[in-house]
């Protein structure tokens, strides 16, 4: 296990990955932002990792389906 810098003894995934998006609601557009560690499937390209990953935020977070991707980067987590 790998402590956090929150002190837990969470395991982390192999990769960090964030994502901003931008919504629109009842008073105007509104920018969202979505981060965490995974684990990709061996020989996942980075597109494939961006959809599944997109697919995960939205299912968490329905209201996110119809909002625009700004950015997407994935990378290997660890100094």
């Amino acid at each position: 296990m790998t402590e956090t810098a929150n002190g837990t003894n969470e395991t982390q995934g192999s990769h960090f990955w964030h994502m901003s998006f931008l919504t629109q609601n009842a008073i105007g557009l509104s920018a969202q932002e979505r981060n965490g560690h995974w684990t990709p499937t061996p020989g996942m390209s980075r597109f494939d990792a961006m959809n599944e990953i997109r697919r995960q935020v939205v299912e968490v977070s329905p209201y996110l389906a119809d909002s625009v991707m700004l950015s997407f980067d994935i990378q290997p987590n660890q100094l």
